[in-house]
Order: structure tokens, then C-alpha cells, then sequence
């Protein structure tokens, strides 16, 4: 088009008349490529797609029957509906989730929420939640009560060692009396009746073994109030091998402590760890050694130690660790700790209370806001408690609890929990449920206690209700901080305020509980510090340091009930990825655990015995020690010959069997082979899929030589978790789904979907008439300019101007 312009010109064409000419055409070809912008517009869908996904398996044998069913007819009256059905032993509620999901549709699940197969059910909800899916929880309350019985603790033990277990008692309503009887080989060990109030209650069990081999332990419940017998007893397989070899060094001969692994272990001891090959230990202790007395070829040897699978402790005193000239050595390099005052950071709990309704979501700042709690929560002190509450509709408890910070999965869980969190349902600003849960997660802390929320100010709706709440709490034990974010977003409310802003409902409640009150852009991040550093004050006075039982979870820890004091210690921090599981009072280390390549370390802040800690070598403490042993040592079973790792089964639930041999072994299972396959250098598996409950014959063979074991098949996964799982309606609710009754099923739960069903369509504004009407008025224009000449010529003429 340019070049005809051009050659127009060349011919004397004028100037005027091909610019307009080419101006005119190049509007009309834009026009004809229908140019447009987008129309988005947004609607709720009075017909959302929804799917019943109903749990039918034995697990929900205690609730009412065809609540799916009444569910699905009531929807279909309404709506496009389909229904999905779980039934038999295996409860895949997880994986039924994520196939049923499409995407922007809502799944309603009526379930218990057990899922013991597939997809961890958490996961799956989070995971469909990103595709736009809501899912909806239907609670039932359970019509009959029904108790499970289980057995965990370790699958081998040591000849003469006490083996510690735990048996824990499910059941799926609130209160029952049952009695409990454990026996060892057929033996009745113990026998006593229980009044359980709540869904879970574990009694510790203690035993020893005297003989090598295969023993079994069978714990069996017995109640009035109890629907189904078939999960009342559980057997727990457990094979006893001999006592492992231990290096002690050390120079004192006399110390509790080298008496207790006397006791317990075949022990060799030694007064420098120089020249002694190390591998014919299973795990080596040092004792108050100061580090000049440790050569640099011996450090070299026990990281290599360590590094392959040994298992080291050290054991603190006067000589060892900031008193025995660890810091930067070699030595500390492999140790959980750093030989330098920890600074105490705890007693400190701190519970986030986050606003996720749809006013501070429309206006883009739940985003700031979650940036805003993780930047807190990744600068919370190790010892500092933190808990996570979120409010929209109503309110969440979104940490499972009040969680240490001493652990980082604690700590990267949180961040995680909140950077997921979404626009919670709609209905009004639920502050007051979200000040009622923090309150309830801080009653049985000790020390300093914080709430903090945030919040962008539109809460006129639960306004009265939060200062009622306010006023149960004592607010002289606990400080409440008010983080208003700023945004328009009370301006699309009625909403009286001082300069119509949202500060003026926070001030109020922040004077009634005598807290702080701040602002923050959405830019911005709260700078407070919780954790600073605090002596360490004995509490029973200068020679009494009170211990603690920091970790209740850990190998170490687990089933032990430690109390007492310590007159010493020494003044050590936890590296980053250690676990610090006994601690003072004031947060000291004392207990200090983690792995070094593929071997394991116990850091032991406090003495022998002698002089500090004695009460950690007696009574009920005295099962410390050989607890961080045994941890120390892992697999206590002989290297060489036959190594069988094995565990106990449920019925329709496949089992693995690993050997650790020179040769292909053949494993027969209650008399029938089991096929297996080699699956690294010396390693060979077999898979066993039960057939029948009871203690199984299990027989491993290579050559002529034979070593007999046993196997346990209990009942059916389906049956060992009862009642609702509350795991899986938090997952619900920080997904922004909903948990309902029945009754809330008929009467709201339908509405809630519509009103979280919104339909986004796209549609094309036409903008071809712009260059249409810009075209037409230039060629208007130019008519006109060149007619106006025309006439101006005319009359020129005539009046002789121009020839």
C-alpha cells in the first residue's frame, strides 16, 4: 500500500490525496481484522457440577447408614450430581478424591476420613484444591462406639536389655472402660482396667528378654461398650539377638555410666580411642575427654566410623565439650552441638491469627498477609511455640496444635500450611472464633504468651462478639497485638469508623486487651522477636537445674518419663538439623541427637554420674542410656551370616521381607515360598501377601543352613483407626471447604456450593467500528476540504482572479 502511494506520487498525484487515500485503506483493513478486548464477566453457577463421594467400608460400620445416598437424591433435585462409592477393607479416600476431581467442581465427602491406602488424604485435598476443586466434609456423629488395639515399638531387642513398647488404645467415641491384658509368649505379663477419656490413650510396657530368637508380645482389650471384637488384639513379633560389643573410653572406672553398659553390653573399654579398630563396635562411647586428648588420626578414623554406619556418644563433664576445648575442633565437626552458650530462646508461645476472608482477598493483599506470618515464622526462636489459626467464614486451627520451633520439619510445615492457605467462605469476618481457638491452644502452655492477628479491619459484623470473648480471657498472662494491613477495603462496607478505616474497631479491642495496635502497608513486615535470650536460673536453686522432656516422639525419648535435676551441665547449642530432646528447664541442651552420614550421634551434655547428673543413672531416668545406645547403635544384629529385616502385617495388606546375605536365600512364609528378587549387593526381597491372621512361621535358608523366625498378621488396616479422623477435616477447612453436620447438609450446604461456584467467561468487544468511523470522517474531510476548493475556484473564476 505504501509503494502504490509512492508510485502515485511519481505520477503527480497530490500529496493530500494519497496520504488520506492510504490513511483511509489502512483503517479498513485494521477494521477487517476485527480488532477487540476482552469482556470478562463473572457469574455464580446455579448449577454447579458436584460429586458425593460416599465412604461405605467397615470402618463406618459405627455411624448411620446411606448418608451418601440421602445426600445425592437431595442434590439431584437441584443440580447435576453423580455419586462415587468406597466399600470393602481398604479405604482409598485419598486416590478417589483426585480421580474424581475435574477440576472448578465440588466433591462432598461422607466419610470418617481413615484413608490406610494410596494417596496420603492431606496431599490429595491440597493437590485438587490448586485445580479449582472445593471439597466439603460430612461428619456423623458415631452411633455406636468401637475400640482398636495396637503394639509399636522396635522390631528387634537385645539379649538382657529392657524392651520398652507402647500400646495404644483407639477407640471412636469420647469415654470407655475396658480392660487390657499383655502377654509375653503366651504369658500373662499385665492385666488392669482402664477408664479412657478420649480417642487415643498409649500405656507404656517394659519387658526383658532372657533368650535369643523370635518372641511375641499380644495385647488384648475387653469392654462392654465396643462394636466390633476383631480389633481387640494385636500381636507384635520381636526378635531377641545377642548383647553388641561397645567401646567405652574413658578414664574414670568407677562412673555410673560405665556400669550401666557393663550391665547391658558386651563392653570393652579403653583409655584413648588411638589404634583400635573401630568396626568390630557397633557403637563407641567417649566420656568426658578433652579434646587435646583425642589424636587427629583417631578424630579421622571415628568420622570415617561414624560416616559408615557407626554409631557414636559423647558423654560430657568437667573436660569435655566448652570445657574440654571442642569448639571448631575436628571432633565437634561430627557432633549435633556447638561447644559455645546457647542463647535461651523459649517459654515464649506465639499463635498467628490470620484473616483469609474475601474483603482482604479481593483486594490482593491475603498474599502480603501470608508473606507477613512466614516472615515471622522464619524468624521465630527454636524454642519458641508457635501455633497458626486462620478465620474467614468461621475459623481453622491450622497448625495441628502448638508446634516446638526447635524442629525444623515443624518449622518448614507451617510455612508451608500458611503459604496454602485460600479465601475462606464466604459470610462474615469470624474474629471472634479466631481469638476463641488461640486463647484454647494457649491454656496449657507456660511462660510468655502472645496472640497476633492480622486482619484488614472489616469486622464490624463480629465486633461485639470479639470483645465479649476478649473479655474471658486474662489478658495480664497473655498479650494480644493487633497488625491492621492497610487497604480500601472497609470503603465497600458500611462501616462507621473514625476516618471510615478499620483502625478504629482494632484500637478499641487492643485498649479492652490492654495490647499493642499497629499498621503495616501491605509492603511491609511485622519486626518483632520472640525467643531473646534469658539465663539459664536454676529452679531449685544454684545446684538444681530442672530436666525436661523436650521430644515425645523420638527413638530416644519415647515412653520414658524423665524428671528430676542436674546439678551441671555443659553450655552447648544444637546445630541446625540436630534434635534436641532433653533439655533444663530454661531450654539448656542436655539430650542432643543426629545423623552423620550414614551413622548416628548422641551428644550427652551432662556427666557420668559423678559429679552432675546422677539422677539420670537411676530409677525411672535410668532407661535414658541404653534408650541413646540402642539409638546409637541402630540395628544391633551381627553383620556376617544371615540378616533377616522383617515386620509385622495386616490382613489384605502386602508385607516385604529383606534379607542381607552372600547368596540368594529361600524364604517360606507359613509354609508357602515366597519369590524373591536381589535388589542391591547382598540385599534380597521377597513380598508376602497374607492370606490368614494369627503368628506365622517364617523360614529363611541358604545352603544347609536355616534360621527360623515368626511374623505377625493382625487385623485389617480398615479396622485399626476409628471414629473421624480431625486430621482430615482440618485439611478440609484450609483448603476453604467446608465441614457440616447432617442437618446442616439439608439445611445450607447446597447454598454455601452456589455461592462458591462462580462462573468466569471471557466474551470479545468489537473495536473494528473505531477505525470504521475514523476512515469514514477523514474521507468526510477531505469531501468536504476538496469541494470547499471547488467553490472557492468557482467563484474566483468568475470574478476574473484566476483564468
Amino acid at each position: 500500500m505504501v509503494a502504490a502511494g509512492w508510485l502515485l506520487l511519481r505520477k503527480g498525484a497530490k500529496n493530500g490525496l494519497i496520504l488520506s487515500r492510504t490513511l483511509i485503506v489502512a483503517l479498513l483493513i485494521t477494521a477487517l481484522a476485527g480488532p477487540y478486548y476482552p469482556i470478562i464477566t463473572t457469574e455464580l453457577d446455579v448449577t454447579p457440577s458436584i460429586t458425593v463421594l460416599s465412604d461405605e467400608t467397615r470402618s463406618m460400620d459405627i455411624f448411620e447408614k446411606g448418608a451418601g445416598q440421602e445426600i445425592y437424591d437431595m442434590l439431584l433435585q437441584q443440580t447435576p450430581a453423580r455419586m462415587e462409592s468406597m466399600r470393602g477393607l481398604r479405604s482409598d479416600i485419598g486416590d478417589e478424591i483426585v480421580a474424581s476431581s475435574i477440576g472448578g467442581d465440588h466433591i462432598i465427602v461422607v466419610s470418617d476420613g481413615n484413608n490406610n491406602f494410596g494417596k496420603e488424604l492431606g496431599e490429595s485435598i491440597d493437590f485438587v484444591a490448586g485445580t479449582g476443586t472445593s471439597v466439603y466434609a460430612v461428619t456423623q456423629q458415631p452411633l455406636d462406639n468401637d475400640l482398636s488395639v495396637q503394639i509399636s515399638g522396635a522390631r528387634t531387642a537385645v539379649l538382657g536389655n529392657e524392651n520398652l513398647l507402647g500400646i495404644e488404645v483407639r477407640q471412636a467415641r469420647g469415654e470407655a472402660d475396658y480392660t487390657i491384658d499383655i502377654m509375653v509368649d503366651g504369658e500373662t505379663e499385665h492385666s488392669e482396667t482402664i477408664s479412657q477419656n478420649g480417642v487415643m490413650k498409649t500405656v507404656s510396657f517394659s519387658n526383658t528378654f532372657y533368650s535369643l530368637g523370635p518372641h511375641v508380645v499380644t495385647a488384648e482389650i475387653t469392654s462392654s461398650d465396643d462394636l466390633r471384637p476383631d480389633n481387640n488384639v494385636f500381636n507384635k513379633t520381636i526378635y531377641v539377638v545377642p548383647k553388641p560389643r561397645i567401646l567405652l573410653v574413658t578414664l574414670d572406672t568407677e562412673s555410673p555410666l560405665l556400669q550401666i553398659l557393663k550391665s547391658l553390653y558386651e563392653l570393652d573399654t579403653a583409655s584413648t580411642p588411638d589404634g583400635i579398630n573401630l568396626s568390630d563396635y557397633k557403637a563407641v562411647v567417649l566420656d568426658n575427654l578433652n579434646e587435646g586428648r583425642i589424636s587427629t588420626a583417631a578424630v579421622d578414623d571415628l568420622r570415617e566410623y561414624v560416616a559408615g554406619g557407626g554409631g557414636l556418644m559423647v558423654v560430657g563433664g568437667d573436660n569435655s565439650y566448652d570445657k574440654g576445648d571442642y569448639l571448631g575442633s575436628e571432633l565437634e565437626s561430627v557432633l549435633p552441638v556447638e561447644s559455645y552458650a546457647s542463647a535461651y530462646a523459649g517459654s515464649v508461645n506465639v499463635v498467628l491469627v490470620l484473616d483469609i476472608s474475601g474483603s482482604i482477598d479481593a483486594h490482593g493483599a491475603l498474599d502480603d498477609e501470608k508473606a507477613m506470618a512466614i516472615n515471622l515464622l522464619q524468624d521465630m526462636g527454636r524454642d519458641t511455640n508457635v501455633g497458626v489459626v486462620a478465620f474467614g467464614g468461621n475459623a481453622v486451627q491450622v497448625s495441628n496444635g502448638m508446634l516446638p520451633m526447635s524442629s525444623h520439619a515443624n518449622r518448614d510445615a507451617l510455612v508451608d500450611r500458611v503459604s496454602k492457605l485460600k479465601k475462606g467462605l464466604s459470610g462474615s469476618t469470624s474474629i471472634d472464633e479466631g481469638i476463641t481457638i488461640a486463647n484454647g491452644m494457649l491454656d496449657n502452655t507456660s511462660g510468655q504468651k502472645y496472640i497476633i492477628i492480622f486482619t484488614d479491619g472489616a469486622i464490624l459484623n463480629s465486633f461485639e462478639d470479639c470483645t465479649k470473648e476478649i473479655s474471658k480471657i486474662d489478658t495480664t498472662e497473655m498479650e494480644i497485638i493487633f497488625v491492621m494491613i492497610k487497604t480500601n477495603v472497609v470503603k465497600a462496607y458500611d462501616v462507621k469508623t473514625e476516618n471510615n478505616r478499620g483502625e478504629y474497631f482494632l484500637k478499641v479491642l487492643a485498649d479492652q486487651a490492654n495490647g499493642d495496635f499497629m499498621q503495616l502497608e501491605t509492603y511491609q513486615r511485622l519486626d518483632m522477636t520472640f525467643g531473646r535470650e534469658s539465663p539459664d536460673l536454676p529452679a531449685g536453686g544454684p545446684d538444681a537445674y530442672a530436666i525436661v522432656r523436650l521430644d515425645e516422639e523420638h527413638f530416644i525419648t519415647r515412653y520414658l518419663n524423665i524428671t528430676g535435676s542436674i546439678s551441671g551441665y555443659n553450655d552447648v547449642t544444637q546445630k541446625v538439623g540436630a534434635s534436641r530432646l532433653v533439655t533444663t528447664s530454661m531450654g539448656k541442651p542436655v539430650v542432643t541427637s543426629w545423623q552423620f552420614g550414614l551413622g548416628r550421634v548422641a551428644a550427652l551434655s551432662t556427666d557420668n554420674g559423678n559429679s552432675w547428673a546422677g539422677s539420670l543413672y537411676s530409677g525411672e531416668n535410668a532407661r535414658l542410656l541404653p534408650s541413646m545406645i540402642n539409638w546409637a547403635v541402630g540395628d544391633p544384629r551381627p553383620d556376617d551370616g544371615i540378616v533377616v529385616f522383617s515386620s509385622d502385617m495386616s490382613l489384605g495388606s502386602p508385607g516385604t521381607i529383606t534379607i542381607r546375605s552372600d547368596e540368594m536365600p529361600d524364604i517360606t512364609f507359613n509354609g508357602q515360598d515366597v519369590p524373591v528378587i536381589q535388589t542391591e549387593e547382598r540385599t534380597f526381597e521377597g513380598v508376602i501377601e497374607p492370606e490368614e491372621m494369627g503368628v506365622l512361621p517364617l523360614k529363611v535358608s541358604i545352603d544347609e543352613v536355616t534360621l527360623e523366625d515368626i511374623a505377625a498378621v493382625n487385623y485389617p488396616l480398615e479396622y485399626r483407626d476409628v471414629g473421624n479422623n480431625p486430621d482430615f477435616l482440618e485439611a478440609v477447612k484450609r483448603n476453604s471447604g467446608g465441614v457440616y453436620t447432617m442437618e446442616q447438609v439439608r439445611s445450607m450446604l447446597f447454598n454455601d456450593i452456589r455461592e462458591n461456584s462462580v462462573i468466569t467467561t471471557v466474551e470479545h468487544g468489537s473495536l473494528g467500528w473505531i477505525p470504521l468511523l475514523v476512515a469514514l470522517l477523514i474521507f468526510l474531510v477531505e469531501v468536504i476540504i476538496r469541494t470547499a476548493k471547488g467553490i472557492v475556484k468557482i467563484k474566483m473564476k468568475r470574478k476574473g482572479v484566476i483564468q
